[in-house]
């Protein structure tokens, strides 16, 4: 049986083999055979056309290969050990897919999605397909993990992907949004209301019941304080966080505002290092996944609900 760093050792080969035996390949024949080295099959419609895509646009095609190698069906079938933060990614994503209700109009908080235009959101694989979301979100240059290469640079800019328009407003996501009051169908704040002081989370949920429809959704995830001072007794888990929530410390201040909590879950639930007080990694990449319970999950999310009747501004 191979060791985790001979597995480690393969992953890299296989991928500087495939880069080095497909390169002069159109991109086509290049998706095609990268699935065939990789993942020994054929690629499907959907993944064919997102890679085929990106590579249009001008991605690299290490980008695509990185993505592939990335994959858990990569990982499952070369036996390979997941590291605890794509484990996290993966139960997000199984989130954003599964758990976030379809919207026509959306506005996304902190959805800037480095290297790829469309956003965080749709990257993620959210499956409904807006008619619009608003991205809100500071201008690269001063986002984290910015690249230096901005959507446009232009506060208002549009970008179009598969029929969805995504528009930007460059700017902090506890500022007033120039939307008018009840046209929003979705709120959403993916990892991003920690990022902002207590006071400011309370302008956002605010903000949020403004924008949107009686009936509409303000859904978040976001770490859970009760794992991360079991990770991090002494600090924050990352120095740009303001504020580490429990989920009982959201969801009051939801329902201050006036929202309903219809859904709350664990994203990678650990309930063995909430018992034990010893944070375990391991646990994160076994236990990856969903839960009911938002109180044992690393991440939790709320699915908050602006009640139906009549708009008022609130």
């Amino acid at each position: 049986m191979m060791s985790t760093g001979q597995r480690r050792i393969l992953a890299a080969q296989q991928f500087w083999l495939a880069l080095r035996g497909l390169r002069r390949r159109d991109d086509e024949t290049f998706v095609r055979a990268a699935y065939r080295t990789l993942l020994r099959r054929e690629p499907e419609r959907d993944g064919s056309t997102h890679h085929i895509a990106a590579l249009a646009r001008g991605a690299a095609r290490e980008q695509v290969l990185s993505e592939i190698l990335r994959s858990e069906e990569y990982w499952l079938r070369h036996n390979l050990p997941m590291m605890p933060g794509e484990a996290l990614h993966k139960a997000r994503v199984e989130y954003i897919r599964n758990r976030v209700p379809s919207a026509r109009v959306v506005v996304d908080l902190g959805g800037a999605a480095n290297q790829f235009r469309a956003g965080a959101l749709l990257l993620c694989g959210y499956r409904p397909r807006p008619e619009t979301i608003y991205i809100v979100d500071l201008p690269d240059d001063r986002r984290m993990l910015g690249t230096g290469e901005p959507e446009s640079g232009q506060h208002g800019s549009v970008v179009r992907h598969r029929r969805v328009t995504i528009r930007y407003l460059y700017q902090s996501m506890a500022e007033p949004l120039p939307l008018e009051g009840g046209t929003v169908d979705l709120v959403f704040s993916g990892e991003s209301i920690e990022h902002i002081s207590e006071a400011e989370a309370d302008l956002v949920c605010c903000e949020a019941w403004r924008l949107l429809r009686p009936g509409g959704h303000f859904c978040l995830d976001t770490p859970n304080g009760a794992l991360t001072r079991v990770q991090s007794p002494e600090a924050l888990i990352h120095p740009e966080h303001k504020r580490e929530y429990r989920p009982s410390e959201l969801r009051t201040k939801l329902e201050a505002v006036g929202f309903q909590i219809v859904e709350a879950g664990a994203i990678c639930p650990m309930p063995e290092s909430l018992r034990t007080g010893k944070f375990s990694y391991e646990e994160m990449v076994h236990r990856r996944g969903l839960s009911e319970n938002p109180d044992e999950g690393y991440l939790f999310y709320l699915n908050a609900r602006r009640p139906p009747g009549e708009y008022t501004a609130g």
